[in-house]
């Protein structure tokens, strides 16, 4: 499996900042948009997610720990716009995560996971993002976002439906939400926000469902 190493961005709602691609045998099952609503299958960003599966693009595992180990010390840069941490059956590889994780020391990097939170991918998770590379835990509604920060102690996101237009709520318990500021502000984007960085925060960040899938992704959110 190969993993693309991209130094500029050229991705709007990242910015300028480097950025990677996971091939999808990465992407757990699990996940509630693995066979819709996806939002990386549709796009330029499909079409390089494509060759980097197929093996076409993208870096042996150890040539990218090298690329990352060459970001400058105190870049943002965000790990897999598509793909997931890898694995085995939805086990996630420690192993590679702590090389990873490794390699991002001195960096700020960031990305999220849509794995299973069993008790070995917790634990995986919480000694990342304690030892300075942030894994966000993905969920489909602010309210298990809200339990997951609450239970396992880590930085959590949820998609929320196309229709979400406020900038700040709260969940059932009062924890506070914050909508991603890239979706709902002209001129954000990763490189001048930094909040899904951020492993200590005490919110949740949102994301509204869009692009081409954002009906299914309503109806996949609605059905759980």
């Amino acid at each position: 499996m190969n993993t693309a190493f991209t130094p500029i961005s050229g991705n709007g709602k990242t910015g300028p900042i480097p950025t990677s691609t996971s091939a999808r045998e990465t992407c757990p099952e699990t996940c509630p948009f693995y066979d819709a609503g996806c939002y990386a299958k549709a796009g330029p960003q499909a079409i390089h997610w494509r060759k980097v599966t197929t093996g076409e693009r993208g870096l042996a595992w150890d040539a990218f720990l090298a690329a990352v180990r060459r970001i400058q010390r105190g870049q943002l840069w965000r790990h897999n716009v598509s793909g997931d941490l890898r694995h085995t059956a939805g086990k996630i590889n420690r192993a590679e995560l702590r090389q990873l994780t490794a390699a991002n020391r001195g960096r700020k990097g960031f990305t999220y996971t849509h794995h299973a939170l069993t008790g070995h991918n917790v634990a995986a998770l919480q000694e990342a993002n304690a030892a300075g590379f942030t894994v966000n835990a993905s969920c489909e509604s602010v309210d298990t976002a809200d339990q997951v920060m609450t239970d396992h102690g880590l930085p959590a996101v949820a998609v929320v439906t196309s229709a979400e237009t406020r900038r700040f709520f709260t969940t059932s318990t009062g924890r506070r939400v914050i909508t991603c500021p890239a979706t709902i502000h002209d001129g954000v984007t990763c490189s001048t926000c930094g909040l899904c960085q951020r492993a200590d925060r005490d919110f949740i960040v949102a994301f509204p469902a869009h692009g081409n899938a954002k009906r299914k992704v309503d109806a996949i959110i609605a059905d759980r």
